[in-house]
């Protein structure tokens, strides 16, 4: 026994070097000293111990299920990360704790396929496919003798579970008579919290999986218990060799959730997997879930199972309704307005169909609310339009860095008009892209990285002087070939003819439409006063005051003096 614990020790500790060495090719562990990385994972190891402590013995979930499963994840990454350390963790730790009861036959676990490529791979290798909804629940192995449950025992390491036969006799969810002649059968299954008409696509999970746990942990059944928890079997160990022939017989004992032609499909493809999955995932079902399962028909007698994955089933997970990401670091965007908000740098994750590296966590002072550093992980969720946002912060780091956020005071609506200072350059380029936008110019070709290209060449100081560009000082640029430069040479040529009243909206002239401006007229517009502004604008005594200090200001005039000596209509 010794010698094969050795065996798994060496052979884990070559998968974590593995691991490791990958994982910082791509850029995935963090620059922590060793002594930094203990601490780290010493801290998240504490908590998930006091997590699953208040899962597994008193039923309660003091965080999501989901949560925790990816917190955990990201714990055996940074282990991968420091091999070195968890080398000497692991020969100085305690050895796990021993679950009192015996499995009659081992739990074998599932492989996770990460993506449809995965799926897809993994399908075309076999044959006999059945596809089954993967009940969020509790597995658990009940025995039967001569019709009667005589045992429940929870998964616990595989091998060996908690005795839950007390609980499960109390629970009319869990068959306590079956129909059969056989003197043993043994089945493994989900114990799951019932629902009404469950999407999980929009409801979730709802934590079941704990609701079942704290079920099953309890001193008695509550009445709500007895109502709501059920059994989902989903295996037959030694059971018929074909799927249809087992799936026929647990209905006949009478299982009623697991045996049933809607619970257990046959399968031909990819598609078939995928259509049903996206059924199973968008319509109403008695249970959470968190995926589906792929099972080959035929597989080995349990006789001969172990407690590691198998080859012959799978889970194909769903996109989870919140993922976690880790803050690789925060940067600050200073907007047109001078309105300045915090992004959060992201260890790519994928969230629904989306590929995030990037987030937006809004203004200064939500930024500061959430207390968001690097090295701490982040809850993600889809926002409106399908858009990444920050709900929470689920694990921050015991070493907090500091992070230096631009000074509000210094970016306002009438700051930065010039390059005349490195911290001026988000926010003016930030005009230059607003001023050539479909909100000013209607410019087509000039993004954001078009103006930087023009402002790190000493082009564009001002947010006129890029008028006078000729093509061959465009092409001198880095990034400008000849066709380059023609087209932004023809955008240029394109911003002459435009009229003031698209330059003044390009330029922030946003409290009044294009419509009044042109009717108006710039030298009307320049000469009134608040009163004006606010009898003939129609604005409030704050936009008045706000209208007359920028048409007066003076980065503004310079600007115009430069657009009237273009020649550009109206001025």
């Amino acid at each position: 026994m010794l010698l094969i614990i050795r065996l798994v020790l060496a052979g884990l500790l070559v998968f974590l070097l593995n691991h490791a060495a990958l994982a910082k090719e791509n850029g995935g562990c963090p620059p922590w000293s060793a002594k930094r990385a203990t601490k780290e994972m010493d801290a998240l190891t504490s908590a998930l111990n006091r997590w699953d402590s208040a899962y597994r013995q008193n039923g309660v979930s003091l965080i999501e299920d989901e949560v925790y499963d990816q917190l955990a994840a990201q714990r055996e990454r940074w282990r991968a990360c420091f091999p070195e350390i968890e080398s000497k963790r692991r020969n100085s730790l305690p050895p796990p704790r021993a679950y009192p009861v015996v499995h009659p036959v081992v739990h074998t676990g599932l492989n996770k396929l990460e993506d449809e490529r995965a799926v897809k791979m993994w399908i075309a290798k076999r044959q006999d496919l059945w596809l089954q909804p993967k009940i969020d629940g509790v597995a658990a192995t009940l025995t039967y003798q001569n019709g009667r449950l005589v045992s429940a025992v929870s998964r616990g390491d595989g091998e060996r579970g908690e005795d839950w036969t007390a609980r499960a006799r109390e629970l009319p969810g869990v068959p306590q008579r079956i129909n059969t002649s056989l003197p043993l059968v043994v089945v493994q299954g989900e114990l799951f919290w019932r629902l009404g008409s469950h999407v999980q696509k929009q409801d979730g999970g709802q934590n079941a999986r704990a609701k079942v746990a704290g079920a099953m942990m309890s001193k008695t059944a509550s009445s709500q218990a007895a109502q709501r928890v059920a059994f989902w079997v989903w295996e037959w160990p030694n059971g018929p060799e074909s799927m249809s022939e087992r799936l026929a017989g647990l209905a006949a004992m009478g299982f009623t959730f697991g045996s049933g032609p809607e619970d257990t499909r046959r399968i031909s493809s990819f598609d078939d997997a995928a259509d049903l999955r996206k059924y199973w995932f968008e319509h109403p079902q008695p249970f959470a879930s968190d995926g589906v399962v792929i099972r080959q028909g035929e597989r080995p007698p349990g006789d001969g199972w172990a407690a590691r994955s198998p080859i012959w089933a799978a889970a194909w997970k769903y996109p989870p309704p919140q993922q976690t990401a880790e803050v690789t670091a925060i940067s600050f965007n200073v907007g047109r307005t001078g309105r300045t908000s915090a992004v959060a740098h992201l260890r790519p994750v994928t969230l629904g169909d989306k590929r995030v590296k990037r987030v937006a966590l809004g203004t200064l002072s939500r930024w500061r609310a959430l207390d968001v550093r690097p090295g701490d992980v982040v809850a993600l969720t889809l926002a409106g339009q399908g858009i990444p946002h920050v709900n929470r912060v689920v694990w921050r780091t015991e070493e907090r860095g500091e992070v230096s956020a631009p000074d509000p005071s210094r970016y306002h609506r009438l700051s930065c008009w010039r390059i005349e200072e490195e911290e001026c350059r988000e926010q003016y380029v930030s005009r230059l892209v607003w001023l050539s936008g479909k909100q000013g110019l209607g410019l087509s070709g000039l993004s954001e990285k078009s103006w930087q290209r023009l402002v790190d060449g000493g082009k564009a100081p001002d947010l006129a002087s890029w008028l006078s560009l000729t093509r061959e000082e465009i092409e001198s640029l880095p990034g400008y070939g000849p066709r380059a430069a023609n087209r932004l040479y023809e955008q240029i040529a394109r911003a002459k003819k435009q009229d003031a009243a698209l330059w003044l909206r390009g330029l922030g002239m946003t409290f009044v439409s294009r419509s009044h401006i042109r009717e108006t007229g710039w030298e009307r517009l320049a000469a009134r006063d608040e009163l004006a502004w606010r009898q003939e604008a129609g604005l409030s005594e704050s936009g008045a005051h706000r209208a007359f200090e920028f048409v007066h200001h003076p980065e503004l005039l310079a600007v115009i003096a430069r657009l009237k000596d273009e020649g550009i209509e109206g001025f």
